[in-house]
C-alpha cells in the first residue's frame, strides 16, 4: 500500500515538473515567408473543371491539325492561278508583239505592191517599143535583101538600076544602126526595170509568206489561251 502511494506521488511530482518547463519556454515567433507556395493555386487538389481545361487543350491542338491540312491546298490552288495569269499575260504580249509585227510587213507589203505596179507600168511600154522594133528590124533585114532591092525599084526608072539599089541599101542600114542603138538602150533598160521588179516581188512573197506565219501563230496562242482558261 505504501508502495503504490510512493509511486503515484512520484508520477505526479514528474508530471507537474515537465508542465512547469512547458510553461517556461518563450512561443516561437512565426517569420513571414517572401515567396509564399502557390501550388494550391496552381495545382487543382480538387480536380475541378479537368475536363473542361482537356477539352479546350483537344481543341486547341486538332486547330492547327486543321489549319495546316487546309493551307497547303489553297497555297497550290493560289500558285496555280497566279501561274496561270502569268502564262495567260505572256500569250497575250506575244499576240500583241505579233500583231504589231504582221501590221508592219502589211505596211511593207503594200510598199513594194505599188513598187510593183510602178515597175510594171515602167516595162510595158518598153517591152511594147522592144517588140515594135524587133518588127521593124525583121522588115530591114528583108528590105536590105537583093530581091527586097529589086522589088524597091522596080517602079522607079532609072538609068542605073544598081546604083538606085545601093543607095537604097545605104539608106536601110543607116536606119537599122539607129534600130540598134535603139533596142539595146531599150534592153538595157528593160533589164533594169526588171531587175527591180524581181526584187519587190520577192520581197513581196517574203512578206506575205511572214504575215501567213504571224496568222498561224495568233491561232496557236488564242488555241493555248483557250486551254489555260479552262485550267
Amino acid at each position: 500500500m505504501k508502495y503504490r502511494k510512493l509511486c503515484f506521488s512520484i508520477f505526479l511530482s514528474a508530471f507537474v515538473m515537465t508542465g512547469l518547463a512547458a510553461a517556461q519556454q518563450p512561443a516561437k515567433v512565426k517569420r513571414p515567408v517572401k515567396n509564399p507556395p502557390q501550388f494550391p493555386n496552381i495545382i487543382n487538389l480538387e480536380n475541378k473543371d479537368g475536363r473542361q481545361t482537356d477539352r479546350q487543350t483537344d481543341q486547341q491542338d486538332n486547330a492547327p491539325v486543321a489549319d495546316a491540312g487546309g493551307q497547303p491546298d489553297s497555297l497550290a490552288v493560289a500558285v496555280q492561278s497566279l501561274a496561270n495569269e502569268l502564262r495567260a499575260l505572256g500569250q497575250e504580249l506575244r499576240s500583241l508583239n505579233i500583231r504589231g509585227q504582221a501590221q508592219i510587213e502589211m505596211l511593207r507589203m503594200a510598199r513594194a505592191d505599188m513598187r510593183i505596179d510602178y515597175y510594171e507600168r515602167e516595162l510595158r511600154p518598153v517591152r511594147e517599143r522592144l517588140a515594135a522594133l524587133e518588127s521593124d528590124e525583121q522588115l530591114l533585114r528583108q528590105m536590105m535583101t537583093r530581091e527586097g532591092l529589086l522589088a524597091q525599084t522596080a517602079s522607079t526608072p532609072t538609068m542605073n538600076r544598081e546604083e538606085l539599089m545601093k543607095q537604097i541599101r545605104m539608106q536601110h542600114e543607116a536606119r537599122y544602126r539607129v534600130l540598134q542603138s535603139e533596142q539595146e538602150r531599150l534592153r538595157k533598160l528593160e533589164a533594169d526595170l526588171t531587175a527591180s521588179l524581181k526584187i519587190y516581188q520577192n520581197i513581196s512573197r517574203e512578206t506575205e509568206q511572214k504575215i501567213q506565219e504571224a496568222e498561224d501563230a495568233l491561232k496557236n496562242i488564242e488555241s493555248g489561251s483557250q486551254g489555260v482558261k479552262r485550267q
